[in-house]
């Protein structure tokens, strides 16, 4: 819809794409003009336009990532394919893959709703004020250069120009985190499947009756571990293309929640009032992943020491090992490798807010 679609196929610049980057660029001069020229020495309205800055950040941090990756983010979208691929042949995985894709599809229809809904609000919000008590205010805190924006005509055009970057802005953030929202349940999916198939391995280990059972546990080893080590790069690509960005995102979102804190105390900012939670639900979303692989790394490896091991060949024992100790140092991923993402981070963000809000205040 936007033209920026970097998932099915390489990234290419076309007229979309080149509109897309061009408003974005726009906003972000406007903003800093905002920030640098007419709020020069106006503390409370530089909070302001950076609180709506920020989320030009995070649209800019995915653009650039799409772009920087573009030959390594379809790969990855196959990497998601081949994992429904390669269990329609499995009842039980085609069971699993059935459950995990309801269940995606409810969580991109809440984020979705909650968003989108978060945007109508904070733009018809001022709507609903004028014909309340007649008070004109705008959505965000960004106003065209050289335009009075109190003037009758300086309002109604900031007011346009500021629901035109509405309309292209929730869609394409709504969308892209959707996308990486289906990578990380991806990585549960593969985590499960492999549960299964260390089920079917601990079930042959205590078989009495099978012949050749060496060879077969080999073989079944070997398909664990070739499972295993493709788990392992999908979550290594997802770092390697997520990692820097997830560090600009959380970054934002702090500065976002402070700056908007800041603004509702001085003055009352009803867009405002849906960012708070709006921010604070972003960033949950964007630490729960990093714990929900955690949860599964650590079921995988509690699984393996379930396994009848010592039971085991020589050379079996030798491969399990190998396993087990792959399982014992997952692949994980970070904010720039700097913090693994996960709720500690989302607590420690949130303390730092509160701590960055309470040294603003006493300013």
């Amino acid at each position: 819809m936007l033209g920026m679609d970097a998932f099915t196929k390489r990234l290419t610049l076309n007229p979309l794409s080149v509109t897309i980057m061009t408003m974005a660029g726009l906003f972000m001069v406007v903003s800093f003009y905002d920030v640098l020229v007419l709020f020069r020495g106006d503390l409370f309205g530089k909070s302001f336009v950076m609180a709506t800055i920020c989320f030009g950040f995070i649209g800019w941090g995915r653009i650039v990532g799409a772009w920087a990756y573009r030959s390594d983010v379809p790969k990855l979208m196959q990497m998601a394919r081949d994992t429904y691929l390669s269990g329609v042949n499995d009842e039980r995985q085609i069971a699993l893959l059935r459950w995990y894709t309801e269940i995606f599809w409810r969580g991109v229809m809440l984020y979705t709703m909650i968003f989108l809904f978060g945007a109508i609000m904070a733009s018809f919000g001022p709507v609903l004020l004028y014909l309340y008590n007649g008070e004109k205010i705008l959505p965000f805190g960004v106003y065209l250069p050289f335009v009075d924006p109190n003037s009758g005509t300086g309002y109604e055009l900031n007011y346009l120009y500021q629901m035109s970057c509405i309309l292209w802005t929730p869609p394409g953030l709504t969308a892209t985190q959707n996308i990486y929202f289906a990578f990380i349940l991806n990585i549960c999916i593969q985590y499960d499947v492999l549960q299964l198939h260390l089920a079917d391995l601990d079930v042959l280990v205590q078989r009495t009756d099978l012949e050749g059972k060496d060879d077969a546990v080999r073989a079944k080893l070997c398909d664990i571990i070739v499972r295993q080590r493709r788990l392992e790069q999908f979550v290594q690509s997802i770092e390697q293309v997520y990692s820097k960005q997830a560090f600009v995102e959380v970054l934002s979102l702090t500065f976002q929640l402070v700056l908007t804190l800041y603004v509702l105390r001085a003055s009352l900012w009803l867009p405002g009032l849906f960012l708070i939670p709006l921010c604070t639900i972003q960033l949950f979303i964007l630490c729960v992943p990093g714990m929900l692989i955690q949860v599964k790394a650590s079921n995988l490896t509690d699984t393996i020491y379930g396994i009848a091991w010592h039971e085991l060949h020589q050379q079996n024992k030798r491969i399990f090992h190998l396993l087990l100790h792959r399982s014992q140092h997952p692949s994980g991923l970070t904010c720039a490798g700097m913090a693994n993402i996960d709720m500690n981070l989302f607590m420690s963000v949130m303390k730092k807010v509160y701590s960055i809000f309470m040294m603003l205040e006493n300013m």
